[in-house]
């Protein structure tokens, strides 16, 4: 049949990195092929989990982690027009309760971090992928440019638009979800002295909820706005905004978390995609990673950190199973899915009661919780944060 030596990863994000990375330390060669023209800055704030984090641990990057990230002391639940905190979940005992670290990043920084640990050689731009076929015993991949790839394994690592993903299996592509997001960030030298405190906090009022804690050492408030909208026009998934934009997309909101956002330098609008969990991630000799076989909204933040958990599980598999790739992706897929599929449903059960603040909202919250998840709030997190992809990967 033929063993896995030689891997293509399409897409050059967190999840295609990770990847690269993960596969790079089981001793494969690793090509990675990315459809932009250059690894450019974008985004703002990401979330690290402890589940994800000790995927760094496994590959020799969480000293570098540590250093480009900031460290919360908890998650809140707050009313956005009182401040008041409904619910707080304290990080202190992470490490100890979950065996890692909880930090909140700059997706630049972390993408940087993760582009400089794979050969500047191996990673390709400007490579747009037009077609995957599987042959006799590889892969061929095809590219805009005329250019074209051969390889043992193919990975599609190229998000929610998917293009391993259409051309394999095909689909309708991801669908608006109906709520639209603004990303902000305010620098902290612009606003009073401890304006904000350590904690990554959720102000929820009527119709949406604004997620904010700090960036870059405490430099700058990162801000993620989500309301409901009926419709998304604009030709890309994420345009230039304004912070008058955004404010007047809140003006319920009271005065302190106003004053934070206005002091936004930078701010962008999002129109939140979603997309069914694939049924099929692996065909033959060619897998899925990350949004490509698992979109999810971000209520959870957890659509980096399960890229990460499939980085290093993916990589496990092929590892241990080179000398049959079929069956060690189709073990990866058997692996990974229903977790992922998990966390999925999740974040979409709970992008609805974030938009909303009663007080029968919260107990309805937890009702939903409790029955279909079989969980409690504090439950459904450990079951996230406590997963170690390190330990699990077999399943086990």
């Amino acid at each position: 049949m033929g063993s896995a030596s030689r891997i293509v990863v399409v897409g050059a994000g967190l999840g295609g990195l990770a990847a690269a990375i993960a596969l790079r330390r089981q001793g494969f060669e690793v090509q990675v092929y990315e459809q932009a023209p250059e690894l450019a800055e974008f985004g703002a704030g990401i979330n690290i989990s402890p589940n994800s984090v000790k995927f760094f641990h496994a590959v020799g990057l969480a000293d570098k982690l540590h250093a480009i990230s900031a460290e919360p002391i908890g998650l809140t639940w707050r009313d956005w027009g009182s401040g008041e905190i409904h619910n707080c979940l304290p990080f202190v005992d992470f490490e100890q309760r979950y065996g890692a670290k909880y930090y909140v990043v700059h997706r630049s920084d972390l993408h940087r971090m993760l582009s400089e640990a794979v050969p500047q050689s191996s990673i390709h731009v400007g490579k747009r992928c037009t077609n995957v076929e599987s042959r006799n015993g590889s892969v061929g991949l095809t590219f805009a440019d005329g250019t074209s790839a051969e390889a043992d394994v193919a990975v599609g690592c190229d998000g929610i638009r998917s293009a391993v993903r259409s051309h394999l299996f095909g689909g309708e592509g991801p669908r608006y979800a109906g709520t639209m997001c603004w990303r902000a960030l305010a620098p902290t030298d612009a606003l009073p002295k401890d304006c904000h405190d350590r904690h990554v906090n959720q102000w929820s009022g009527d119709g949406g909820f604004v997620i904010s804690y700090y960036v870059r050492q405490g430099q700058f408030i990162n801000f993620v706005c989500v309301r409901q909208q009926p419709g998304w026009t604009e030709q890309s998934w994420s345009v230039p905004s304004s912070v008058e934009e955004m404010l007047a997309a809140f003006p319920k909101a009271g005065d302190h978390l106003r004053r934070m956002m206005g002091a936004a330098t930078s701010c962008s609008k999002w129109g939140q995609f979603t997309g069914e969990h694939a049924a099929q991630w692996t065909r033959d000799r060619v897998t899925l990673l990350g949004d490509s076989a698992h979109a999810m909204l971000a209520t959870f933040g957890q659509g980096a950190n399960m890229a990460f958990e499939d980085a290093y599980v993916l990589a496990q598999w092929l590892r241990a199973g080179a000398d049959d790739p079929p069956a060690a992706l189709a073990g990866y897929e058997s692996v990974r899915k229903p977790r992922a599929t998990w966390v999925q449903q999740l974040s979409r059960t709970e992008v609805r009661f974030k938009k909303q603040a009663s007080t029968w909202d919260r107990l309805r919250r937890e009702y939903v919780f409790l029955t279909r998840h079989r969980s409690t709030t504090r439950g459904v997190y450990r079951s996230i944060f406590g997963y170690d992809p390190v330990k699990e990967w077999r399943g086990s």
